[in-house]
């Protein structure tokens, strides 16, 4: 197929996530797909659903007509682009953003919680939509922030966490060079 249109498609997502710092990842440094190891220890655990999203700003004015009078015309500026996820599992980075603790989370040691006023982490994001068929549909990987979407309630269901990956697409007016979107040739 020459390009991602007219087929029917069923996508289950995988996602990934490389904090800044772990496996040298930086706005200016992707972590390598080869070994994929990075990746895969950064598993977000099953993905329910995920939705793309963005922010836009409206702008709206009234051009004049030659012929007298005015007419609308639209504009609008997309300002900001996001995906939100849903996991089944709770992983580490949901109880670090829950509880609002600084670092890492460290089993068997107390953390302070609420220290982090600015609760998100900043790093790599890779989604892979994945077709029936077992081949990737699209391959995406940002830098971004991540952020709890919504909150947590904890009673007698199973808790389904809601994340926000927001794109960061420059750092100290630097273009963040490694954020790219892949359709891979369909086999």
């Amino acid at each position: 197929m020459a390009a991602p249109t007219l087929q029917e498609i069923f996508v289950g997502g995988f996602a990934y996530f490389i904090e800044s710092g772990v496996s040298s990842a930086s706005a200016t440094s992707k972590p390598s797909s080869s070994p994929l190891t990075p990746w895969t220890d950064g598993s977000l655990g099953t993905v329910l659903d995920f939705k793309y999203g963005n922010a836009k700003l409206d702008s709206p004015y009234l051009k004049p007509l030659p012929s007298g009078g005015r007419e609308l015309v639209n504009r609008s500026f997309v300002t900001q682009d996001f995906v939100t996820l849903k996991t089944r599992e709770m992983n580490e980075l949901v109880w670090r953003l829950q509880m609002g603790v600084t670092a890492k989370i460290a089993e068997g040691t107390a953390q302070t919680p609420g220290l982090a006023l600015d609760r998100k982490i900043e790093g790599w994001l890779r989604l892979q939509g994945r077709v029936l068929g077992g081949f990737d549909r699209f391959l995406h990987d940002w830098w971004c922030e991540i952020r709890l979407e919504g909150d947590n309630v904890f009673d007698e269901k199973i808790i389904t966490p809601s994340l926000r990956f927001t794109m960061i697409k420059a750092v100290a007016g630097v273009a963040v060079a490694g954020n790219s979107v892949n359709w891979p040739v369909q086999a």
